[in-house]
């Protein structure tokens, strides 16, 4: 009589085919993924802009955020009654930045003033304090306030712009190089990866 042991088959191979197809798989992933990052875009400064983010200070940035905010209720002020409202129609409001008080002493104790120039308005606040805040400049579509849109079909959007060299002046004109020639610079927001995505620089 013939004994034959079988033993029984060991799971070594079937291990090593397991982990080498995990690594194949892993691998695979790794370079699609690798093949679809794609670098933060950034939109580049203009050299008359500066980002508000990083190069406004923390009065600055509260005074811009302000602004923006203001340029909305002017913009419904204005489809309500016509007309862009008046500087001491928005203090009277107690609108920020226009309203007086202790906040706005802190942050520059800026004067307010309007000018308007073809079909362009500018809400100019003059600093007392530069060495706090820089002077700024609201302007908005003064053809027709109630629209948003320019003559191209785009999208009308309130520019917020900052002036921190040369002589503290009411502005000349205001146009880009205008503007830029007497020392103030656009104010513009960029979103990147440290930030929500919303827009694009403003």
């Amino acid at each position: 009589m013939t004994t034959q042991v079988v033993r029984p088959a060991g799971a070594g191979h079937e291990t090593l085919w397991v982990v080498l197809a995990a690594t194949v798989v892993l691998a695979v992933a790794a370079m699609v993924i690798g093949a679809r990052a794609q670098p933060t875009a950034s939109a580049a400064l203009l050299p008359h802009q500066i980002d508000a983010r990083t190069q406004l200070n923390a009065a600055e940035q509260g005074v811009h955020a302000d602004l923006l905010v203001a340029a909305e209720e002017i913009t419904a002020l204005a489809q309500a009654d016509k007309k862009l409202p008046r500087v001491e129609q928005l203090r009277e409001m107690d609108l920020p930045p226009f309203a007086s008080g202790a906040g706005a002493t802190a942050r520059g104790a800026h004067e307010w003033r309007t000018t308007a120039q073809g079909h362009e308005v500018a809400y100019v606040g003059r600093s007392a304090a530069p060495d706090v805040a820089a002077s700024f400049l609201l302007r908005l579509p003064a053809s027709d306030a109630a629209s948003t849109k320019d003559a191209h079909g785009h999208d009308d959007v309130a520019e917020v712009w900052v002036q921190r060299e040369g002589p503290q002046a009411w502005p000349e004109q205001l146009d880009d190089a205008s503007l830029t020639r007497q020392g103030w610079r656009q104010v513009v927001v960029r979103y990147d990866a440290g930030v929500t995505r919303k827009d694009a620089a403003r």
